[in-house]
């Protein structure tokens, strides 16, 4: 009998960080491709079937919190081989709806699994690269990262001319298998610690703010923000989220890990995040397959392949930046990034139906590349003063920071195209008003990497590097 094939821990991780963040980008962009097509499936407006990529996000927020504490409680390879095999199920079932109802819940279901993929995976990366090859590793790992962004719009637009959108979810299951398998052969069987505990009241007061956010995002402008029952869920949501903030603060176990973001690296590096996403994933990749698809008349394909040049444009720049950011450190990668990427959505926000295609493809060309640059300043200099035991909560935190961003930006694009009615998307007016509110965002992305210092060191407090929460990673990460 053969021997089994054996990987080294970090190929194992970094199989498991790139297949993640490829099946991640999979169901992302081939959805906002099909969302044009499901508005004709199921007879629905784009204001109800933006809730399968809204109800997507904003359930990887909701389970990405406790991602630490399973890890921490159950082993590391165990709760991401769990959370892998329910995402692959959730997937198909999601192929198999039958109604948009469905649709959406399965979609949930998916994002709670996929909730606890990307922080487990995250933090398996970070606590086996250290530091000091943190720049290549980022530079490295962009390229195949990149190619589900590429993959997704012409893969989604091929399945929906030519097959069916129900295929376009099943594509997961390969991908799947495959991660798997090579954590299964790189990663030894770890064990869970009993001791770690999960406070229920900083769960459901985390759970019920960012849904009562998402809510209104969604039905406020619809509704009226004056109505009764959207009054009564914000004062609920404002509420929610205090006490959540308060609770963790006080918690000796906290789920999120707040307090570190008294560090100003990781405060601003966050924050600056946040407007990156909810720029470029939120904002320019959900509206312009809309535009080229209601306001163009392209097929799916067609707009699947314009999209396919960001990720081009993206791995171009990251390969160009990354090996200089050793040399200029992350604020000017970060501040030059966003302010183009801005610039570019300034020129795209007077594109129309008459727009060559040459030039669709040459803006968001620019837009990868600069985005690419802000994204290799951001990621490679995050984690630079966590200290390791706290890497495996502040990657939570950061998975979560991403995804309301995502589900914020996605919220205020569909508010926005759909204000002046569902016929709205078929003239130019208001894709012109969306794509400024994404420059706006790029712009105040630029403005956070101004507070980012200048080059990478210790901290200014030495208070700030010391740990601030009981480590969840299973100690074979350690031995790796």
């Amino acid at each position: 009998m053969p021997a089994p094939v054996k990987l080294s821990a970090k190929a194992a991780v970094t199989t498991a960080y790139v297949t993640s963040l490829l099946m991640a980008s999979l169901d992302t962009n081939i959805v906002n491709v099909m969302l044009p097509t499901l508005t004709r499936e199921f007879s629905a407006p784009l204001t109800s079937v933006k809730w399968a990529v809204v109800g997507y996000v904003l359930a990887l927020a909701i389970t990405m919190p406790v991602a630490a504490w399973l890890t921490g409680r159950f082993g590391m390879r165990r709760m991401y081989l769990t959370a892998l095999g329910l995402f692959v199920l959730a997937s198909a079932c999601c192929g198999a709806a039958q109604n948009l109802p469905e649709l959406v819940v399965t979609r949930f279901a998916q994002g709670a699994a996929g909730g606890l993929i990307g922080p487990v995976a995250t933090a398996m990366l970070y606590r086996t690269y250290p530091q000091e090859e943190r720049g290549r590793m980022t530079r490295l790992l962009l390229m195949p990262v990149a190619l589900g962004p590429a993959l997704a719009p012409p893969l989604g637009g091929f399945l929906v001319d030519h097959l069916s959108w129900r295929v376009a979810f099943l594509v997961n299951a390969p991908v799947g298998l495959i991660t798997a398998a090579a954590v299964l052969a790189g990663l030894p069987a770890d064990r869970g610690s009993r001791e770690q505990r999960l406070a229920p009241a900083n769960f459901l007061t985390a759970a019920a703010g960012l849904s009562g956010a998402m809510y209104l995002l969604g039905e406020g402008p619809e509704r009226g923000w004056g109505s009764p029952p959207i009054i009564i869920v914000a004062c609920a949501t404002a509420a929610a989220l205090g006490c959540f903030v308060t609770i963790e603060f006080r918690s000796s176990q906290p789920m999120l890990d707040l307090p570190l973001l008294r560090d100003r690296l990781f405060r601003y590096s966050n924050l600056a995040t946040l407007f990156q996403t909810m720029t470029f994933l939120g904002g320019m990749l959900y509206i312009t397959p809309l535009l080229l698809q209601q306001l163009d008349g392209r097929s799916p394909l067609a707009a699947g392949l314009v999209m396919t040049v960001v990720p081009v444009g993206v791995v171009t720049s990251s390969q160009t930046a990354g090996r200089a950011f050793d040399r200029i450190g992350p604020r000017p990668l970060v501040v030059a990034g966003q302010s183009l990427l801005a610039v570019d959505l300034l020129v795209v926000s007077r594109f129309d139906g008459t727009t060559p295609v040459w030039a669709f493809c040459a803006a968001m060309f620019f837009a990868g590349l600069s985005n690419g640059m802000g994204m290799v300043g951001l990621q490679a200099s995050m984690f630079a003063h966590i200290p390791r035991e706290s890497i495996s909560r502040a990657a939570t935190l950061l998975n979560v920071n991403r995804q309301v961003a995502t589900a914020l930006g996605v919220s205020v694009a569909t508010v926005v195209l759909t204000a002046a009615g569902p016929h709205s998307l078929f003239t130019s007016q208001p894709y012109h008003v969306a794509y400024l509110i994404t420059a706006a965002s790029s712009a105040c992305a630029a403005l956070a990497g101004l507070v980012i210092p200048r080059r990478l060191g210790l901290p200014a407090d030495p208070a700030a590097a010391a740990p601030t929460s009981v480590s969840t990673a299973a100690p074979a990460a350690d031995a790796a």
